[in-house]
């Protein structure tokens, strides 16, 4: 938590969480908004927040669309709770898209993984996925991973809000205390609230 605190962008975001995912045998991550309608592809970008998969993959599953038969997406859009791919792979319909996805992720070595759905406070449904070619982690590992992956996309959207909201003219910080001075807040106060030096 304190890493991802100190994180000046959504690449150092990304990065502290698959630190930790990879101590618990993960490989991969994948996290975004999640698409609860048919969206453009040119769209789709901009509502990833983490993407360290192999490159050959992400490329094919971003540039084919493949978020939209996606059985992982499919669960996502009426279950809220953590899953394993698994479970979305048995519990999809959709058996085409199932032995797609499935198949085209394991040749590049991403055979298990688990999901974490996280709505945000404006209702936006987001979810982070994380793949490995098994899995060997316990109940306990992934109640630390579902924690850290949500705090994590809170950090990476404020991240994002931040940079927009400064046209990348501010950091993150610059743009944090600013606001609190225009609350009224002393540079002692300000230091206090986030935790730094004055």
């Amino acid at each position: 938590i304190e890493a991802v605190e100190r994180t000046p962008t959504t690449a150092a975001v990304e990065h502290c969480l698959l630190e930790l995912a990879a101590s618990f045998g993960f490989t991969a991550i994948f996290g975004g908004i999640v698409p609860i309608r048919r969206v453009p592809l040119e769209e789709l970008p901009s509502r990833i927040l983490f993407q360290h998969f192999p490159t050959e993959w992400a490329d094919r599953y971003n540039g084919m669309g493949y978020v939209f038969r996606d059985p992982i997406v499919h669960r996502l859009r009426r279950d809220r709770m953590p899953f394993g791919w698994e479970d979305a792979f048995t519990s999809c319909p959709k058996t085409r898209d199932v032995a797609l996805i499935k198949g085209e992720a394991s040749e590049f070595g991403l055979r298990q993984g688990h999901v974490i759905p996280i709505s945000t406070i404006d209702g936006t449904l987001t979810a982070v996925s994380f793949g490995a070619p098994f899995l060997s982690c316990s109940v306990e590992d992934l109640s630390v991973l579902n924690f850290a992956a949500s705090y994590a996309v809170g950090c990476c959207l404020h991240h994002v809000e931040s940079q927009r909201r400064s046209h990348r003219k501010l950091t993150p910080r610059e743009y944090d205390c600013l606001l609190w001075a225009g609350e009224g807040k002393t540079d002692w106060e300000i230091s206090v609230i986030l935790g730094i030096s004055r």
